[in-house]
């Protein structure tokens, strides 16, 4: 008897946008690199692998019966393949925003209004964040979270990304976040970071590690299965492991960021909301997720510094948080004197430049300086 076939779904989200952005000739092109790389990774034999209008579409034609946790990992893989690196179409670099449904497709609308030069604009920050990714260039400038006048072990050491370019510059987040985000394009980024500091605690036995994430990210979606299943797994690198929420965008959708927080927690890494108080966070969400760590931002250290208001307010923010029943950890402490008035409020943790900058790996900087002798560094 003959097997049935499983059929998935690959939508690539920005086709649309890429269409009123450069033109639909362009997204042709796109589509078809799409397929060509898809179809380069599964094999023609096992699968085939067709263009539709919102993306490709997959069919499984192998013998053996598929295993859903090991072909989702499979799909999984060949997706991350196919959307890391940049599409090059005449001068254009171009990045698929690509999503995978064991299913029937979400389909786009098949319009989009852009602004097409912004668009552009971002499109090549955006290549330029995924090419490093591509070419594995993607390195980390660690910067521990300590208490204040001990010895004690740091509670993490949060990992800042920070890219190569070809020619030896680094790329700082500021670069080239913003345009993720704006985009659209920030979850498989994300992906990508977490699962480099993930090979990083398997390297490095005896740290704890954290890494941000957007608030884009914290979504129980495609891009997340193997990693989260990893984690199960491995509970010795889960319990090294810290993700911060950076809610420089607003989140998709409050309840199932709630949901990611959790899913996150069972694995046994731990989670931390950035920059509490800047950014789009709440005190709800931090109440309703559990989260375990709010760091709270550094600019309420100068406002405490500039007056009694701000004194109230970073006392008043820390008891709040620390009734939430969260580790609190505030930013920003760049002098004795911020160190001295942050103590003043009751918090236990402290991360800022008085402590230590963040630094990249010595190898990466001797790589830095011998690959551009020319450069100042």
């Amino acid at each position: 008897m003959k097997k049935p076939s499983s059929t998935f779904s690959v939508t690539i989200d920005n086709l649309p946008q890429i269409a009123a952005a450069y033109s639909e000739g362009v997204a042709a092109r796109v589509l078809y690199e799409t397929w060509q790389r898809l179809s380069s990774t599964l094999g023609a034999d096992t699968w085939h692998v067709s263009e539709k209008s919102w993306g490709v579409a997959l069919e499984f034609r192998g013998n053996e019966r598929l295993a859903a946790p090991s072909v989702i990992e499979f799909i999984e893989a060949a997706v991350t393949v196919a959307a890391r690196r940049p599409v090059a179409i005449g001068p254009h670099r171009i990045v698929m925003g690509l999503s995978a449904d064991f299913g029937h497709p979400i389909q786009a609308d098949g319009s989009a209004r852009v602004e097409a030069s912004q668009y552009r604009l971002d499109m090549c920050a955006a290549a330029l964040a995924y090419g490093a990714i591509d070419a594995g260039m993607i390195h980390f400038a660690e910067q521990p979270v300590v208490a204040a006048g001990e010895k004690a072990e740091p509670l993490y050491f949060e990992c800042l990304a920070r890219l190569v370019s070809d020619d030896g510059a680094v790329i700082v987040p500021g670069t080239y976040l913003g345009a993720l985000e704006r985009l659209g394009l920030v979850r498989a980024f994300d992906r990508h970071v977490v699962r480099e500091v993930i090979r990083q605690l398997r390297l490095r036995p005896d740290v704890v590690l954290g890494c941000n994430i957007s608030g884009q990210s914290a979504v129980r979606d495609f891009w997340w299965k193997s990693t989260f299943e990893e984690l199960s797994k491995r509970p010795d690198i889960a319990g090294r492991l810290v993700i911060e929420i950076t809610e420089t965008a607003a989140l998709p959708d409050v309840n199932e960021a709630v949901a990611f927080v959790s899913a996150v927690r069972q694995t046994g890494a731990r989670v931390a909301l950035d920059d509490f108080g800047a950014g789009h966070s709440s005190p709800t969400f931090a109440r309703n997720a559990r989260v375990d760590i709010v760091k709270i931002d550094g600019s309420y250290v100068r406002q405490r510094i500039a007056g009694p208001d701000g004194r109230y307010l970073l006392h008043h923010l820390v008891n709040l948080v620390g009734n939430l029943g969260s580790t609190v950890v505030i930013e920003g402490i760049e002098s004795a004197e911020d160190l001295r008035l942050a103590v003043e409020t009751g918090a236990k943790w402290f991360q800022g430049f008085y402590f230590q900058r963040p630094q990249l790996p010595h190898h990466v900087l001797d790589w830095i300086v011998i690959s551009n002798p020319g450069r100042p560094h």
